[in-house]
């Protein structure tokens, strides 16, 4: 984990002074308190501006704040590696410097005998809904878990909590949470997914159809958009005007799209003048 910052303090403290044309402006940016202090000065040196050390136990100390282990991490035990998020506690006092985590969980609902597999293991998902409520699979760790089924991706957690009342032609619910993250989204692009296919559940709003065109990025035709037979008597009923507000420059970009089924909810949307929230479809004239 290279850092421009690191290497500058460590050259500063070995050379006492680096020319100003080799430090980046966001570098700049981060040794501003050496600056504003006086630790570090800039002044001209020959035909040109360098950085130089006035106080090299204030850098000293500015250094060790940032970088408790230098880039060298502490000793793993024996429980394993370091996690991403602590390995970025220990360089960089930041746990949010690291691009991953360890693993990822996703929380799924069954209605029926769902296998999930993963080498000789396998999981019943629909055994795990009844005794628990939901079943969590690990994302991220080989080998992958593997599905065969069609899934319906629900984006908000009331309508995942009761997504058999929607009339899905799907057997099992995954809970995205708004917007899927990059690795679950990676986990049902792979080979591992290969044989499922997706529907897609969300806010009949600009955020969620501009979600569900990501996922035909990464799934193509895999996935379809649930546009139930009665959606325009609920925009009638239950639309609200917030929905669009917020969202007017995804809208703009939405109209020129060629998605059937996307032109279809923007025409409602801009009819209406409102979007929709997905949980109205759970309202007993909606089924």
């Amino acid at each position: 984990m290279s850092d421009g910052l690191y290497r500058l303090l460590v050259r500063l403290e070995a050379e006492h002074s680096v020319p100003y044309s080799t430090v980046s402006g966001r570098t700049e940016q981060r040794i501003r308190p050496l600056l504003d202090s006086g630790a570090l000065v800039r002044r001209r040196q020959g035909r040109g501006m360098v950085f130089a050390v006035a106080d090299s136990i204030a850098l000293q100390a500015f250094k060790q704040r940032h970088f408790p282990h230098g880039e060298t991490l502490p000793v793993p035990d024996d429980s394993g590696p370091i996690p991403p998020r602590s390995e970025a506690i220990a360089l960089h006092r930041d746990a949010k410097r690291a691009l991953t985590t360890t693993g990822e969980p996703v929380l799924l609902r069954a209605v029926c005998d769902v296998t999930a597999s993963r080498g000789v293991d396998t999981v019943n998902l629909c055994h795990m809904t009844r005794l628990t409520g939901a079943a969590c699979l690990l994302i991220g760790q080989e080998p992958a878990w593997h599905l065969e089924e069609a899934v319906a991706i629900v984006e908000n957690l009331e309508a995942f909590l009761h997504f058999e009342r929607l009339s899905l032609k799907a057997a099992v619910a995954l809970y995205a949470g708004g917007r899927l993250s990059r690795r679950v989204l990676d986990w049902l692009a792979s080979d591992s997914m290969s044989r499922c296919t997706f529907i897609h559940c969300g806010d009949y709003d600009p955020v969620g159809l501009d979600e569900y065109l990501r996922l035909r990025t990464r799934l193509d035709d895999r996935v379809t958009l649930h546009v139930p037979d009665n959606l325009t008597e609920l925009f009638e009923r239950y639309g609200k005007r917030e929905l669009l507000r917020d969202s007017e420059a995804i809208l703009a970009r939405l109209r020129h799209g060629s998605d059937r089924a996307v032109r279809t909810i923007v025409n409602l949307m801009d009819t209406s003048g409102c979007g929709l929230e997905q949980e109205a479809l759970l309202l007993r004239e909606s089924v």
